[in-house]
């Protein structure tokens, strides 16, 4: 039950965060600041495929697998991007929580599917 909540909480954050990417100023005007605006359409569209998937997947173990070890490792550049670029500990927090709610899904599908 737990699992599944993170599931639905993580796949509809990654599917938000995927369509404000691709399409909020803000947003982009973010990516611009990382240094990244030129992987901004295909972080985005990583992101919603992904959040799908977590979605889809929650009965199909392999793609939630898969999807949570894409968007762990997507975490785990966002927030080393932050570190890089030195914002602070509080701007730098949604990327480490969601690096752990992702690698948390990883690891517990993967026990699932042994």
């Amino acid at each position: 039950m737990k699992l599944s909540i993170i599931r639905i909480f993580c796949g509809t954050s990654h599917l938000i965060y995927g369509i404000l990417t691709l399409f909020h100023p803000f947003y982009i005007a973010e990516f611009t600041r990382y240094g990244f605006s030129g992987m901004r359409i295909l972080i985005g569209l990583v992101q919603l495929i992904c959040g799908a998937g977590l979605l889809y997947g929650m009965g199909k173990f392999k793609i939630s697998l898969i999807s949570a070890a894409i968007l762990a490792t997507m975490m785990a550049g966002a927030l080393g991007t932050r570190i890089n670029i030195q914002d602070s500990l509080i701007q730098s927090l949604p990327a480490l929580f969601y690096l752990l709610l992702n690698s948390y899904i990883f690891i517990k599908s993967l026990k699932l599917k042994l």
